[in-house]
């Protein structure tokens, strides 16, 4: 009896979007929150890159298409961060120069940090089952982008409610209304 090897080609891309994803840490400001969203956008991305270059005809067209609407999200998500750096600029002058601390203390990123990796790892563990999914044909490229969009929202709002400081809980609703005005 002769065994073969059946191991899986591995996607480089969507292994480092994967581990960019993982390795992004709980936020303590809003930047970091933005940070967050954009990596996840090209965690998905890939994803969707990925669905693509499995080359049918029914699922390539519409994975493109959601791969190049992530960068869109990305591009929306990294001009709000750009909006919010330019507050924090001209606060910074208004000021007199003062150090701008983060609003979210290491005490606290300590109490959240289990909650926020458990959120983010039911995401990834998610995003790995409906890639899986549509690679198998059990599930359409449409059911991927809902079960995504879903998924996201849900995760965002979770994470918002962790953070007892408003401006982070606003930047996580802002990466929902990014998501939603783009859907």
């Amino acid at each position: 009896m002769m065994l073969m090897n059946t191991a899986l080609k591995i996607n480089y891309r969507t292994q480092a979007a994967n581990e960019l994803a993982e390795s992004t840490p709980c936020p303590r400001s809003v930047n970091d929150v933005y940070s967050l969203g954009v990596n996840l956008q090209y965690c998905i991305g890939a994803r969707y890159r990925e669905i693509a270059e499995l080359n049918q005809k029914e699922t390539r067209s519409d994975s493109i298409r959601l791969a190049e609407k992530q960068m869109e999200i990305k591009k929306r998500i990294d001009q709000a961060a750009s909006h919010h750096l330019n507050i924090l600029i001209q606060h910074f002058y208004e000021q007199g120069g003062p150090v701008i601390e983060d609003p979210v203390s290491e005490e606290t990123v300590k109490e959240i940090n289990p909650f926020y990796n458990r959120l983010m790892s039911n995401f990834l563990k998610t995003l790995d089952e409906v890639t899986d999914k549509v690679r198998r044909g059990e599930m359409s490229i449409g059911e991927m982008e809902t079960t995504i969009d879903r998924e996201l929202i849900s995760m965002y709002g979770a994470l918002g409610n962790l953070f007892g400081v408003g401006e982070m809980r606003k930047a996580f609703h802002d990466l929902v209304e990014i998501r939603e005005s783009l859907a």
